[in-house]
């Protein structure tokens, strides 16, 4: 009985590892943004369905946020926004206009799915741990990856949904 559990735990430990170190993650798609000319800058996208938002939750924090991240040398705004959000969520962007610049520079855009349907899933295990739509109301700066931006982002937000719950604060 015990060998039998050995030569289970084996290729079940070896599917987590290859899981867990990225060795099965998607690139990401080309860039379409190419030939934007803004500097680099780190940067997001917030994405809305109805009165949802797309919201990454990070591994070793627990803390949520809009998927986003640093830019790479070369890259514009958009196609850090464009990339970052696939890496996080793997969820394929068109990334529209720009929506704010934080204080420490970072851009954040309104952002649409290429595809409605997709199911949203972490590329990157290392970083995210779980991705998915919540609604803007249940959102909180106690739980906010950048709590000093949480009030400015939650304004984003309340102006790009859709839903019934716009109305609510």
């Amino acid at each position: 009985m015990v060998i039998r559990h050995r030569k289970l735990l084996l290729p079940a430990l070896l599917a987590s590892l290859l899981v867990l170190s990225g060795c099965e993650k998607t690139p990401p798609p080309d860039c379409p943004y190419t030939s934007d000319t803004d500097a680099g800058a780190n940067a997001g996208c917030l994405i809305t369905r109805g009165d949802d938002v797309l919201i990454i939750t990070m591994r070793l924090t627990g803390k949520q946020s809009i998927p986003g991240g640093t830019t790479d040398i070369g890259e514009s705004p958009r196609c850090t926004a464009h990339r970052e959000t696939f890496e996080e969520t793997g969820v394929q962007v068109n990334v529209h206009e720009l929506l704010d610049k934080f204080d420490n520079g970072f851009h954040v855009y309104r952002c649409t799915p290429v595809d409605e349907n997709q199911v949203p899933s972490p590329q990157d295990w290392k970083e995210v741990s779980d991705v998915g739509w919540r609604s803007w109301l249940s959102l909180n700066s106690d739980n906010w990856r950048f709590p000093e931006q949480f009030e400015r982002t939650r304004r984003m937000i309340r102006k790009q949904i859709t839903g019934i719950s716009k109305q609510l604060d």
